[in-house]
């Protein structure tokens, strides 16, 4: 189909998401990330025994540690002060400040629990997203399929615009939950898929939310179609299903998205972690467990342990910020045309029947978006 391949290879070529932030926006080798589908090279890489050598060694270009990096920078510095303090006036001020080791431990166990909890939480919500997202490619591709076989072969015009719409839904779903800052418009893409008829892109970019205008389009074709006769009434009950599963698909994503972790909760972790990785370096010091230069590396490497624990649950409480819907929407858009050209043996005769499609693949098309 010359409109997916414009879109898919012209318009947004290539498997990097434009609109991921700076760090997640390249693809390093050998590092592979939540932000993009994974091949099987990507599951080689992370399940490689090798992978110990490649962390460690990669430390310093890790996406994390850049996110986090400015607070861990302050936090090694309040950490040298605190301690360059203790020898010049500890009568009258780090006798004042000093906390126990042991009180401050118990701090320790109501955060490391606070952590646990919200972690937990963070990659439920990453989970409910990508249930969602994967949901809209597997409805998308029951959809083109009923459109295919019960309503293109009696009228070709119709089936075509409906298999259009149903293509675009997955960018159009991408486009409501990255919002048109970060998205972008995507007038383009919409304008290519919809070409034939101006009016249908015209009423797409005019809707706040635009996978219910698919939706409304869709029902107001199939009721007509059933009006004319066109569509049987299980024809009609399975195509009305298929488009109820994917209005669900709208909600699921945007109850995510509407609703985050109780904004209180996640005040009090942080309120919690301040409080505690302030008073550690005292903390350590007064026990005098170990020297100034060690103190500082152990408060450190504990900042950078909890703070990058919370910087992670922050990055998944928001799932569509850094799923590779990308991919999934150009994985949409292919398999819906796969749908209507890639057409099985008639059923009766066996006689190949995809001539009957009057669009087919450009050279080179699927080999280029197999992933």
């Amino acid at each position: 189909m010359s409109d997916v391949t414009q879109v898919c290879c012209t318009l947004r070529p290539g498997d990097l998401d434009p609109s991921l932030p700076a760090p997640f926006a390249k693809r390093r080798k050998g590092y592979p990330t939540f932000t993009t589908t994974w091949t099987f090279e990507d599951w080689d890489h992370h399940l490689s025994r090798r992978r110990y050598l490649r962390w460690f060694f990669g430390f310093f270009q890790s996406r994390l540690l850049r996110r986090i990096l400015p607070m861990l920078t302050i936090y090694t510095l309040w950490s040298a002060c605190a301690l360059w303090l203790y020898p010049r006036g500890p009568e009258a001020l780090i006798s004042k400040v000093a906390i126990p080791l042991a009180p401050l431990s118990l701090v320790s166990t109501f955060l490391a629990f606070l952590l646990t909890l919200r972690s937990n939480q963070g990659l439920q919500r990453l989970m409910d997203g990508k249930k969602a997202f994967s949901e809209m490619v597997l409805y998308t591709r029951d959809m083109a399929s009923l459109i295919t076989f019960n309503i293109y072969p009696r009228n070709p015009q119709v089936g075509l615009k409906l298999i259009r719409h149903v293509a675009l839904f997955g960018w159009l779903l991408k486009g409501l939950m990255r919002g048109p800052k970060v998205n972008g418009s995507d007038e383009d893409i919409i304008r290519t898929m919809l070409w034939p008829n101006a009016a249908d892109a015209d009423f797409i970019l005019r809707q706040r939310k635009r996978p219910v205008a698919v939706i409304s389009q869709l029902r107001q074709a199939f009721f007509h179609l059933a009006k004319d006769h066109q569509l049987s009434t299980a024809e009609e009950i399975a195509l009305d299903h298929s488009t109820q599963s994917l209005n669900r698909c709208i909600m699921e994503t945007e109850k995510i998205l509407a609703t985050p972790i109780p904004p209180l909760y996640t005040a009090l972790t942080g309120r919690l972690l301040l409080f505690y990785l302030g008073c550690l370096p005292f903390a350590l010091r007064a026990a005098n467990v170990m020297g100034g230069v060690g103190t500082v590396i152990i408060c450190t490497a504990v900042g950078y342990a909890m703070m990058a624990l919370d910087e992670m649950s922050h990055l998944c409480e928001q799932p569509f910020r850094f799923m590779p819907l990308y991919m999934l929407s150009k994985k949409s858009v292919m398999d819906v045309a796969d749908t209507l050209l890639q057409l099985p043996p008639d059923y009766e005769t066996g006689k190949d029947v995809s001539s009957y499609c009057p669009i087919y693949w450009p050279t080179g098309y699927k080999k280029q978006l197999d992933f």
